[in-house]
């Protein structure tokens, strides 16, 4: 249903609609005119408060249009039997008229809602709207996605946030548009994500206008949390260079005292992981870890304390640190409760997951995924429920965890989810082993390494390399197994060193170890 007034019917329809609203008394008509301007659910102390009328003739107003059928009873107030009358009744209404009456209303509002605007802030934002008033239109529009936003009604709020850049954009002029736009966007970036995920065009797009918003108001924090939701939208796309450029970007232009510096570390080094740079990574999220505790979230919604000890149990698990790791990913999840901060948890268990799986922890594993698989249903969380899907359909296996993972990798692609797919495919290729269709394998692992290669998705191509050795024959493994070595040499990636060894010694190849310490 409409949520406030519309256009008049046409034709004899019409004609019969504004004879029945004619046939009222004066008061009524005009009562009828005010409630049709409020839209829907309107009470008889909005009616009083925003009429000229007296109390009692407001009642005799309403009482004359219930006994007529063009109001009815609804929930603890009023509206109009049929949306048609609403339209009708605002139709009569001359343009200088409705403007008045608007504002009355919203101002009406304000009086009775003084100690809840939140409640209203959506009815005031269209009053203020249609009042003429765009500056409290979107100052109210942009309360009512934040609260939108506080419940998880992410489409909601997006709606909101919209209808607040459409006016900013169209009804506001000069520097106040530039601040009041920058400012909306900025607060539409976590509904988008949550909602269609990192790779979003529509967040990207919103981001990097944030971006030139900040530098044209020289807003110097605004540009640098655009930068870092940009970077984490190019990474989820599967540009890690250009996402690391960013990053780095970023780090370079954050100021020693500024509250994002903890941010642009966290970036730098995330992107760092996938570029096969465990050990740079692992400085960087210590940095970011000392900056970001009890920091703000993230443009796109994420608390960095949480996101950055989540991610760098993986750096830690890369270099061997196998009890860090776990530390790490247990602090991320432990640290996500205690804020409860849904998202934020729905996070920290997606790399709980993964850092379950690298270390071969099947029970946790499950139950990190059966979480997170409820938080992403409850709350309509986009991306990280194809993590759970993936890394669910891996642990259950059989035919129903090949499709299950399918559908988790198809959806990403679809949604342009490109980071980590080599590490996606590399799981569904050991499924496809353990399932018996080895040229299903095959085919994965090569679009793994082909991916990884063009993507500069680097971080788990040893693996991905070691994994398809299995199906070369015994020259043409070792040939692919020392160059995964030498791959996971470069890296400083201890654990992915050590397994390339071992399938080396069992095709008779002795290779040392230098420098590489014991798995703890």
């Amino acid at each position: 249903m409409r949520s406030g007034p519309g256009v008049a019917p046409a034709g004899r329809l019409a004609d019969v609609l504004h004879d029945r609203i004619g046939q009222v008394s004066p008061a009524a008509r005009d009562v009828a005119g005010l409630a049709a301007a409020v839209g829907r659910d309107f009470t008889l102390d909005l009616l009083t408060e925003a009429s000229d009328l007296d109390t009692d003739a407001v009642v005799r107003a309403v009482d004359e249009l219930w006994q007529r059928r063009i109001l009815r009873q609804f929930r603890d107030g009023y509206d109009f039997s049929h949306d048609l009358l609403r339209d009708a009744a605002y139709a009569r209404i001359s343009p200088p008229r409705r403007w008045l009456l608007h504002r009355r209303l919203a101002q009406s509002l304000e009086l009775l809602h003084a100690d809840d605007y939140d409640s209203v802030s959506a009815q005031l934002a269209e009053q203020y709207a249609r009042g003429g008033r765009p500056d409290r239109a979107v100052t109210y529009y942009r309360r009512a996605a934040d609260v939108a936003s506080s419940t998880f009604a992410h489409t909601e709020a997006i709606r909101l946030h919209k209808k607040a850049l459409a006016i900013a954009r169209t009804q506001l002029e000069g520097r106040d548009a530039a601040v009041q736009e920058l400012a909306v966007r900025e607060e539409m970036a976590a509904p988008l994500n949550a909602r269609y995920g990192y790779s979003s065009p529509e967040l990207q797009q919103t981001l990097e206008r944030s971006i030139r918003l900040a530098e044209s108001l020289g807003r110097k924090d605004s540009l640098l949390a655009g930068l870092v939701g940009l970077w984490s939208s190019r990474f989820v796309q599967g540009n890690i260079a250009g996402a690391h450029e960013v990053a780095t970007r970023a780090l370079t232009l954050v100021d020693p005292g500024s509250p994002l510096r903890g941010s642009a570390h966290f970036a730098f080094a995330g992107s760092a992981v996938e570029l096969g740079r465990p050990e740079e990574a692992l400085h960087h999220f210590d940095r970011a870890a000392a900056l970001t505790r009890g920091a703000p979230s993230l443009t796109v919604g994420t608390r960095p304390d949480v996101h950055g000890s989540a991610w760098a149990a993986h750096a830690h698990w890369l270099l061997g640190h196998n009890d860090a790791a776990l530390s790490c990913c247990n602090e991320a999840v432990r640290l996500a409760r205690t804020i409860d901060h849904p998202y934020s948890l729905a996070v920290a268990l997606a790399y709980s997951g993964i850092t379950h799986h690298l270390r071969t922890d099947p029970a946790a594993l499950d139950a990190a995924v059966a979480e997170l698989t409820d938080l992403c249903i409850r709350y309509g969380f986009a991306y990280y429920s194809e993590w759970a899907l993936i890394l669910g359909g891996w642990s259950r296996g059989g035919e129903a965890g090949l499709v299950q993972m399918r559908r988790g990798i198809d959806t990403l692609r679809s949604a342009g989810s490109f980071a980590r797919m080599p590490y996606w495919l590399s799981l569904l290729a050991d499924l496809s082993v353990r399932e018996g269709e080895p040229g299903a394998a095959r085919a994965a692992l090569d679009a793994a390494i082909v991916a990884g290669q063009a993507r500069d998705d680097l971080w788990w191509l040893p693996e991905v390399m070691r994994m398809r050795a299995a199906h070369d024959d015994h020259v043409a493994a070792i040939v692919r197994l020392r160059a995964a070595a030498r791959t996971a040499a470069a890296h400083g990636s201890a654990a992915l060193l050590r397994r390339c060894a071992r399938d080396l010694a069992e095709h008779g190849v002795d290779l040392p170890l230098p420098g590489v310490p014991p798995a703890r």
